[in-house]
């Protein structure tokens, strides 16, 4: 039966005086525990006082500081087979503050115990006594037991010396063989040597200079040797060379474990210093042994005295094995970081040796693009120059020359307007055709009807005006091409040139319309939105930032067309948007939010967007103009900026703060929109 222990009130077991007597407490229901009382009641009087209990249970309960006479502190318990498992005694006592440092000995008629596991694994059971045991034996036990308590807990209390000698004086070594154990080797050596002599006379000492080897690997070993001074080392040739084997622990028997290997040396042993010993050979030793019992106890001291070392040493380099084990698998890790740290840098390096060379490319061709665009924009300028001095001799030229201009300066109109002009035109002059035509002269329906039937009823000066209409419009498209293309070298310009001082103020607004007029290509059919603030200019390099901007565009025109995709395929209709926000986020702070509608970032890809040359492209790089997300977080954190991501389905945020300048950049529109 398992003991469930009351609540009780925590103390400590040896706070108690020195003057108080100790308590065994014998615990059996048999006639077996007053015979035992009897026993260890003579043996510890006037230390411990004695008490019989017969269960456990009765035991636990008188422990129990709350009950009517509580026991003092209890030193010894001892039980018969009859109280139950002692696992159940392990597991009650430490709720018990008066038996929780107890020893326990156990009196049983068993000859196998199976249940005394946790009772030995928590250091509960100091003895085992058979039944029936040797009259009085119980009681040296218990003082025995009692004494070694009081050694650990209360060792300056003088009765501890009412119970005999302790464990660490020789007087208390009755068996001889354990009293030689407790010497020292130089003491064993002494004896051992003394009991040889008795027999064999005195022995010659050996004096040896170090490097005398005293016995050699494989060969044959037909004596011992006695060290009485000095030093020997052991060695043994391996397949790595020659390797040392326990110095300092060699021992001052040198060819015994020799002999017992059939005669011939495990190792080679060396002298490391000057050496005294003596040469004892098989029929020497073997005489000593067999006329002299003294012998044998000494030799069988000096052998366990030296195994115990050559033991312990093989132990401590066990753990130094697995220790040095441990820290070489450390530092091969720490290498394989390394490892894959520099080859991230090299291939770092190699992107940016091939970003360098495009840029060098990108920007001779840029440079090269500024001569024929301004031709075009000369040979347009003398087009116009001629075209109006051909227009003064023309017999309808300022007609000619306003419709012309007319139709360079107007605006694009969109298909809706257009045909509500045509609809208007055609109710005036009743043709569908002709009201095509009308339209694109730059007619609708606020234009004075009587002006329409006039121009329609003179075919060749109608003629005439969509001659020039169309002169009109070409010249309007090659001012817009030549002004896109002025815009994008700018704009090519200033992102291949990254380097400058980082102090430059920089119009945040501006870079981003130099990234949107390079990335034009992948947002088609893409409706940008723009939400410009009028904010401080960032401290930076421009050329650096329409990277990051660049690469955030064409990733988010990357999941707008997968989104895109995936619609089609499903039969949806999908709308790709892109909302472009710049505001002051305070505390001398700009951000910038670039946010799509596309499918998001899946959450388990997230957070490693910002590793270096991540890609969720299944594997694919591509070298574009965007530098990957992990160089574009390098490029802000460099400029003392921030980069984070929120994303989830429909929506994805990259937002980019960075610290501003001191006086605006200037003003700014505060909302935009335009299909690209």
């Amino acid at each position: 039966m398992t003991l469930q222990p009351p609540e009780v009130p925590t103390a400590q077991p040896d706070g108690v005086s020195e003057d108080e007597q100790l308590v065994v407490a014998v615990v059996s229901p048999a006639s077996l525990g007053s015979q035992a009382a009897h026993e260890v009641e003579a043996a510890v009087r006037g230390v411990a006082q004695v008490v019989r209990v017969r269960s456990l249970a009765e035991l636990f309960a008188r422990a129990n500081p709350q009950h009517a006479e509580p026991l003092d502190t209890v030193a010894l318990i001892i039980a018969t087979d009859e109280v139950g498992s002692l696992d159940d005694v392990a597991a009650a006592v430490d709720h018990y503050p008066a038996v929780a440092s107890a020893r326990l000995v156990l009196l049983t008629e068993r000859l196998e115990l199976t249940d005394v596991g946790r009772a030995i694994d928590e250091d509960l059971v100091q003895e085992v006594v058979a039944v029936p045991w040797t009259p009085g034996a119980i009681g040296g036990r218990a003082a025995a037991q009692i004494r070694r308590w009081m050694r650990d807990h209360r060792p300056d209390d003088p009765r501890r010396a009412q119970l005999g000698p302790d464990d660490d004086e020789p007087a208390s070594l009755r068996s001889p063989m354990l009293e030689a154990l407790g010497q020292s080797t130089d003491r064993l050596t002494m004896a051992f040597i003394a009991a040889c002599e008795k027999v064999l006379g005195p022995r010659p000492r050996l004096h040896l200079e170090p490097g005398v080897r005293l016995t050699h690997q494989g060969q044959p070993v037909d004596g011992v040797y006695i060290v009485v001074s000095g030093a020997v080392a052991l060695t043994r040739h391996t397949r790595v060379g020659e390797v040392t084997l326990h110095h300092a622990t060699t021992g001052r028997i040198v060819g015994l474990v020799s002999l017992a290997s059939h005669g011939r040396a495990f190792v080679t042993a060396t002298t490391t210093t000057d050496v005294e010993l003596i040469l004892l050979s098989i029929e020497q030793l073997d005489r000593a042994l067999r006329e002299n019992p003294a012998t044998e106890q000494n030799l069988a001291a000096l052998i366990i005295s030296s195994l115990t070392k050559r033991l312990s040493r093989s132990e401590i380099l066990q753990v130094e094995k697995i220790e040095l084990a441990a820290a070489v698998e450390a530092e091969r890790a720490q290498t394989a970081q390394a490892l894959a740290a520099l080859e991230q840098a090299r291939l770092e390096l190699l992107a940016q040796e091939r970003f360098a060379t495009l840029g060098e490319l990108a920007a001779g061709v840029a440079h090269e693009l500024n001569n024929p665009v301004a031709a075009l924009e000369r040979a347009s300028d003398h087009l116009q120059e001629d075209l109006a001095a051909l227009m003064s001799t023309h017999p309808d030229g300022k007609f000619v020359a306003e419709t012309v201009q007319a139709a360079r300066t107007r605006p694009a109109s969109s298909t809706r307007a257009e045909r509500a002009a045509r609809r208007s035109l055609e109710a005036v002059v009743g043709d569908h055709d002709l009201a095509r035509q009308l339209v694109v002269l730059g007619m609708d329906a606020d234009t004075d009807p009587e002006q329409v039937r006039a121009l329609a009823a003179q075919p060749e000066r109608l003629e005439a005006a969509l001659t020039a209409a169309s002169i009109g419009r070409q010249g309007r498209n090659m001012a817009l091409a030549t002004d896109r293309i002025r815009g994008l070298v700018s704009s090519l310009s200033t992102y291949m040139r990254p380097e400058g001082e980082m102090d430059q103020d920089v119009d945040v607004c501006e870079v981003l319309e130099d990234s949107l007029r390079l990335t034009a290509h992948r947002l088609g059919g893409v409706a940008i939105e723009r939400d410009y603030e009028n904010v401080p200019a960032v401290v930076g390099r421009a050329g650096e930032l329409a990277q990051v901007w660049t690469n955030i565009l064409s990733n988010a025109a990357d999941a707008l067309a997968s989104a895109g995709l995936q619609a089609r395929e499903s039969g949806q209709r999908f709308d790709p948007h892109l909302l472009i926000r710049v505001e002051d986020a305070g505390s001398g702070q700009v951000r910038v939010d670039v946010e799509d509608n596309g499918p998001g970032i899946a959450p388990d890809v997230l957070p490693r967007i910002f590793e270096p040359r991540f890609t969720t492209r299944h594997g694919q790089v591509r070298f574009g103009m965007g530098l990957g997300m992990g160089l574009a977080k390098s490029v802000v954190d460099a400029h003392g900026g921030t980069i984070t991501v929120r994303s989830q389905p429909g929506s994805t945020c990259v937002s980019v703060v960075l610290p501003a300048a001191a006086s605006p950049s200037g003003p700014h529109s505060s909302h935009s929109q335009e299909m690209s």
